[in-house]
C-alpha cells in the first residue's frame, strides 16, 4: 500500500507545514535561504544549482545556511534520526503524512465510516498529540505483526491513556481502512454494568434471555464471526460492580477475547493494573503498556505551542514528570496568573495538582478496598520522609518505619507486596542503579504534595485496623 498516494505533495504547502512547525519548535520562522535550500534539495538539485536559480552564493548555501538547517530540522521533524541533504525528502514526506492523518482524524465522527470501517462510539478528537512514537509503534506492531488480541495501557490519571489509544486508532484506520468491519469506541463514566448493554444495542443482537450468561454467549459469537476492534475506556471501573456472579462473566468475557479464537483486537484502558480487576490473568496472551510521561523533547514541543518559554519549562516537566494534563493545567494556571513566565511561577515555591490527577487520588485513597492501611502507612512516610532533592528511601528502611508505626502485625511479605500493588499502579517511583543495589522509593512531586495537604482528609482515614491487601500471599 503505498502511504502517501492521497497527499497533496506540493512543496509550497509542505513549507508551510514546516514552517509552522519550526515557529512552534524554535520561535521563529524559516528564513528565505532555508526556504530557498528546502526547495532545491526536494527537486534533487546539488548547490550549484541551487546558487544559480536563487541569487545565492554556492558556497555560502552549502557552509553557512546548510549545517545549522540540518541540525534544526533533525531536532523537529527527525524524529531521532539526523536530517541531511540526502534524507531531507523522506523527512518531508513522513511530516506530509503526519499532517494529513491528523487532518484526516478530525473529520472522523461517531457512527461514521472510514473506507468499509463503521466507527461505533465515543471516539475522542484530538486536537493536539505530543510525542509517543515509540509507544504507538509497538502498539502497531503487537496488534498487526504478532497478532496480540487483547493489550491494556495503564497509568496515572491525565497520562494521556485514552489520547494514545485514540491516536493508535485513528493511525490504524488511515492506513489501513479495510483492517476492521467495525471499531467500537466504549467510554465508561461511573459504572460498568451498562457494557453488555450497549455491546449489544451496537451489534444490534436479538437476545430472548437476559441474563449475562446468555448475554455472554452471543457477544463472544458475534466477536467470532466479525473482523473488530473494540477499545474499552475506563476498565478500572470493574472494580466498583459488587454483584460477584456479574464481576465473573466480565472477566469471561474479556478472558474470552484474550485467548478466544478469533482475528479481533481489544484495547482496554484502565489505572489499575489489569490483574487487580481480573484475577485469572497469569497465563492470559495480555500485552500491558504501562503509559509513563512524554519524552522532555515532546514535552518542551507542548508548552511551546501554549506560549511557555525558557529554561523554566524543563524544571516544569520534571516537577510535572511529564503528565500531559498536568503540564495543560499548569500552563494555562501560568498564564492566568503569572503573566506567562514560568520563573516567576517558580518563584512562588508552589505545587498544584491538576483536576485529572486529583481525581484518581481521591478515588484511591477514598473508595474502600482500593488501599490497604500498609500502603496508605508507606505513601505517609514517603511524603513526610522525602523531598524533590533528598534521595529516595530504601525498602528495608520502609520496612522498619512500618514496624515502628504499626507494630509486629505487619508482615515482610505483606509489605513487598503492597508496594509491589503501588508500583504497579505509578503511585510510587522506584530507583535502583544496580541490580546488586536494594531498590529504593520515592513520590513525584504532586502525588506528595496530595498527601501532605490532605484536602478531603482521605488519606489518614483508615480502612481497618489492619488491612491485608491480598490475603492468599499469606
Amino acid at each position: 500500500m503505498n502511504s502517501y498516494k492521497n497527499l497533496d505533495l506540493d512543496i509550497d504547502k509542505i513549507l508551510e507545514i514546516l514552517d509552522e512547525r519550526v515557529l512552534q519548535h524554535t520561535g521563529r520562522h524559516l528564513l528565505k535561504s532555508e526556504r530557498v535550500l528546502i526547495k532545491g534539495s526536494w527537486y534533487g538539485r546539488d548547490y550549484k544549482e541551487i546558487a544559480s536559480n536563487s541569487g545565492y552564493n554556492a558556497d555560502y548555501l552549502h557552509r553557512e545556511v546548510a549545517r545549522q538547517l540540518w541540525a534544526m530540522l533533525s531536532e523537529v521533524i527527525g524524529d531521532g534520526v539526523p536530517v541531511k541533504k540526502i534524507s531531507l525528502k523522506a523527512a518531508l514526506l513522513r511530516l506530509a503524512k503526519k499532517n494529513y492523518f491528523k487532518l484526516e482524524a478530525s473529520k472522523l465522527d461517531n457512527d461514521c465510516l472510514v473506507g468499509k470501517t463503521r466507527i461505533y462510539g465515543e471516539l475522542p478528537k484530538i486536537e493536539s498529540f505530543y510525542g509517543r512514537e515509540k509507544d504507538i509503534s509497538k502498539l502497531k506492531n503487537q496488534i498487526n505483526i504478532l497478532k496480540r488480541r487483547c493489550i491494556i495501557i495503564t497509568g496515572v490519571g491525565g497520562i494521556g491513556k485514552t489520547s494514545l489509544a485514540a491516536k493508535l486508532v485513528e493511525e490504524m484506520l488511515l492506513e489501513n481502512s479495510n483492517l476492521y468491519e467495525t471499531v467500537v469506541w466504549i467510554k465508561i463514566h461511573s459504572s460498568i454494568d451498562n457494557l453488555f448493554t450497549k455491546l449489544i444495542d451496537t451489534f444490534n443482537l436479538k437476545i430472548d434471555n437476559e441474563s449475562i450468561e446468555e448475554q455472554t454467549f452471543e457477544l463472544l459469537k458475534y466477536f467470532q464471526s466479525h473482523r473488530l476492534l473494540l477499545v474499552v475506556d475506563g476498565f478500572e471501573k470493574l472494580e466498583h460492580v459488587a454483584n460477584f456472579d456479574k464481576r465473573l462473566e466480565y472477566e469471561k468475557l474479556f478472558i474470552q477475547l484474550a485467548e478466544g479464537k478469533h482475528q479481533n483486537c481489544t484495547i482496554i484502558t484502565s489505572q489499575l493494573p489489569l490483574e487487580e480487576v481480573i484475577y485469572a490473568t497469569k497465563n492470559l496472551p495480555i500485552d500491558t503498556l504501562r503509559l509513563e510521561g512524554l519524552e522532555e523533547r515532546a514535552a518542551m514541543r507542548m508548552l511551546n505551542e501554549k506560549g511557555l518559554w525558557g529554561k523554566e519549562c524543563k524544571e516544569l516537566i520534571k516537577m510535572h514528570r511529564g503528565n500531559p494534563s498536568e503540564l495543560e493545567e499548569a500552563a494555562g494556571r501560568i498564564h492566568r496568573l503569572f503573566g506567562g513566565s514560568v520563573k516567576t511561577f517558580f518563584d512562588y515555591r508552589t505545587t498544584v495538582v491538576g483536576q485529572l490527577l486529583q481525581s484518581m487520588l481521591h478515588q484511591q485513597f477514598g473508595q474502600p478496598g482500593l488501599l490497604s492501611d500498609v500502603q496508605r502507612e508507606i505513601m505517609i512516610y514517603l511524603a513526610e520522609s522525602t523531598s524533590e532533592s533528598s534521595p529516595p528511601i530504601q525498602f528495608s528502611n520502609i520496612i522498619e518505619a512500618l514496624k515502628k508505626k504499626i507494630g509486629s502485625e505487619v508482615s515482610i511479605a505483606e509489605a513487598i507486596r503492597s508496594i509491589e500493588i503501588l508500583e504497579q499502579r505509578s503511585l510510587v517511583e522506584t530507583y535502583r542503579k544496580s541490580g546488586k543495589q536494594e531498590v529504593s522509593y520515592s513520590l513525584q512531586p504532586l502525588i506528595r504534595k496530595y498527601i501532605l495537604v490532605d484536602p478531603f482528609n482521605l488519606v489518614r482515614r483508615k480502612t481497618s485496623v489492619l488491612q491485608i491487601s491480598n490475603p492468599i500471599q499469606e
